[in-house]
């Protein structure tokens, strides 16, 4: 059934609102459905019952992302494919890369993908007539594709896509490879990158003009007003992530454990694949100064909560590769320092005045270290810490602030 609106935005995600992942968007949704007279996500999760509350003129459709085993077999036709070609005459001649199985494999199944689910969006598209239609993949992956073929048939449709960290980082695939990142780049009207390194990347790395890319940053809302330090004599160092490879959470243990004489209580809020072994190393590794607890899986709310409750002193992730981490918003919009290593464009929200900035692969000595030098702070310096990590939230990465600026830009298409 045709459905007539002024205005229309159809939002593509991985999961969102269905599941735990995707947390980011539960403030942004806000900010869209406030200037769309209408909000269509497309959700790729079709397996969850869990649905997170959207605003009343948001409207879910569940579309599967992968590929079935029959059009798994048809990607084989992929070989046909112009653009096939041209991205192979890219790799070739614009990325200098030697081709492996790998790469070919993901270049055939993307392609299909892209185009099957461009058709899919086609026919959900159809049912919808605005005066300003705006296209927007979550993520720079066959979503994002899929809409830069679909633009090349519409000027009136406006395309635009995020990118994050996976989506643009070459080294995050497995074969160090992002399929038609040129289709992406040169199709969709802009791509917003949540950090100023992934743009830098973009044009040093998939070598494309980078006119069409702009900074646009996610944010928190605000939870709280300034908290300066707790006058009781429990430090408190929290991180939070998934316990997956790449969080390094292992790292954590390892300085922690040469932490001999200052009393600490480590909390980690998140669960994952590597719990279990986390925890073991944990019991085997941590002294008796240093006090530990796994919280497991926590809704974003728990967490805000804890921060508000607990006040923890400093904020700690040790992840190898990063976009701008939300959870190191998060800390911040709580006045918590943060130590991060130097991945991605933690540099672009962590400095001296706010924390301590690390080397990418740092001995877990340089760690201990850090959280030590900040253990031994006045209360006063440890403050304008606080006080500087609070303003980074306020002036960088306010919700209000940046999903203003975001809406507007769309708008402005």
């Amino acid at each position: 059934m045709m459905q007539t609106e002024i205005n229309v935005l159809i939002l593509f995600t991985q999961m969102f609102p269905y599941g735990k992942e995707e947390t980011f968007l539960e403030t942004e949704i806000i900010y869209l459905a406030k200037v769309f007279d209408k909000v269509i996500i497309i959700s790729h999760n079709v397996n969850s019952g869990s649905k997170r509350k959207c605003p009343s003129n948001v409207e879910v459709i569940r579309v599967p992302y992968i590929l079935n085993r029959f059009g798994k077999i048809k990607s084989l036709l992929g070989f046909l494919d112009y653009n096939f070609w041209k991205e192979i005459k890219y790799i070739k001649k614009v990325y200098d890369k030697s081709f492996s199985f790998g790469i070919l494999k993901t270049m055939i199944i993307s392609l299909t993908n892209a185009k099957r689910l461009k058709n899919v969006y086609s026919k959900i598209i159809n049912d919808y007539k605005a005066e300003f239609l705006v296209l927007y993949s979550y993520w720079g992956n066959d979503s994002a594709i899929a809409l830069a073929l679909m633009k090349l048939g519409s000027e009136k449709m406006k395309c635009i896509s995020r990118v994050h960290r996976w989506d643009i980082y070459f080294e995050e695939s497995k074969y160090n490879y992002l399929p038609y990142r040129s289709i992406i780049a040169n199709g969709l009207n802009k791509i917003y990158s949540i950090s100023q390194d992934g743009i830098e990347y973009a044009s040093m790395i998939w070598k494309v003009d980078n006119t069409n890319f702009e900074l646009s940053r996610l944010g928190i809302i605000k939870q709280t007003e300034f908290n300066e330090c707790k006058n009781n004599n429990e430090f408190i160092l929290v991180s939070c992530s998934n316990l997956i490879p790449v969080k390094r959470v292992s790292l954590i243990v390892k300085s922690l454990s040469q932490i001999t004489e200052l009393k600490v209580k480590w909390v980690h809020l998140g669960d994952g694949d590597l719990m279990n072994s986390i925890k073991e190393e944990a019991r085997f590794s941590l002294l008796d100064n240093v006090a530990y607890e796994f919280k497991g899986s926590v809704s974003n709310k728990d967490v805000l909560q804890f921060y508000q409750s607990s006040k923890p002193d400093l904020f700690i992730n040790l992840s190898s590769s990063e976009g701008v981490p939300v959870s190191i918003m998060e800390a911040m919009s709580f006045g918590i320092p943060v130590i991060t290593t130097d991945v991605g464009g933690t540099s672009e929200i962590v400095n001296p005045e706010n924390g301590y900035l690390i080397e990418k692969n740092p001995k877990p000595n340089v760690v201990s270290e850090k959280i030590t030098e900040y253990f031994l702070l006045s209360k006063d310096d440890k403050d304008k810490k606080r006080q500087s990590a609070y303003k980074t939230w306020l002036e960088k990465f306010n919700a209000n602030k940046n999903y203003t600026q975001f809406v507007e830009d769309i708008l402005s298409l």
